[in-house]
């Protein structure tokens, strides 16, 4: 299968120094990375993830934790190493999802540009991308929003491009695990469903028995 998205779980405890000396998520960690080494050779990436601010992007952002109540300079230099320059701020699911392309790709994950959604299905951005183009839905609706980011990807993909995208669940130090640990967020499933119809699912279960965290996490391609 030609892989052309990655679907991470959104959690902080993935990058190294969020849990403190802890890492119970290594495993995940390494798999992700390698997943996404390999996604980058097929094509250049894009981050799709939920964000506080509605629909933004795409954009290239800065990761951090803070947020999510991590200090930045809990996390390793060398995590952080490729976003030294001041930018806009990315909410914490496109941060986990960076901070992973850092870990694989090194600088040139600073490059890479972020699209991120409402965080519910409900909420209307404040900021649109353009509207795509033969978009027939209200200008300002949810709808329109959604076709016009639909078009971004769609455009990215037809130009050889790759996704990584947030799985859903809550943002946030532990993420709270949806019946389907390897599904997109909801939102992005939306967005996929329009952007790129027809995708498959392979899913890569990762059980945990660490307290206070989910039973499993779980690292999905698309292709």
């Amino acid at each position: 299968m030609f892989t052309r998205a990655v679907i991470l779980p959104a959690t902080p405890l993935l990058v190294p120094g969020a849990a403190g000396a802890a890492d119970p998520l290594r495993d995940v960690r390494l798999a992700a990375c390698a997943a996404l080494a390999g996604l980058a050779a097929s094509g250049p990436p894009m981050v799709l993830a939920p964000g506080p601010h509605g629909f933004r992007g795409p954009a290239v952002l800065r990761p951090t934790f803070a947020a999510a109540g991590i200090a930045d300079a809990a996390l390793p230099a060398d995590v952080t190493a490729p976003w030294a320059v001041e930018r806009e701020l990315a909410g914490t699911a496109s941060s986990v999802l960076l901070f992973c392309l850092g870990m694989a790709l090194g600088e040139d994950a600073a490059r890479v540009p972020v699209l991120e959604i409402p965080a519910t299905a409900a909420v209307v951005g404040r900021e649109s991308p353009q509207r795509a183009a033969g978009d027939d839905a209200e200008p300002g609706s949810r709808a329109a929003s959604l076709h016009a980011a639909a078009g971004v990807v769609g455009r990215h993909l037809a130009g050889g491009g790759t996704l990584v995208a947030a799985a859903g669940g809550t943002p946030g130090p532990a993420a709270v695990a949806p019946a389907d640990p390897g599904a997109p967020h909801p939102g992005i499933a939306e967005l996929l469903a329009l952007a790129a119809p027809g995708l498959t699912a392979a899913t890569r279960p990762f059980p945990q028995e660490h307290d206070h965290l989910p039973a499993e996490y779980a690292l999905a391609t698309l292709g």
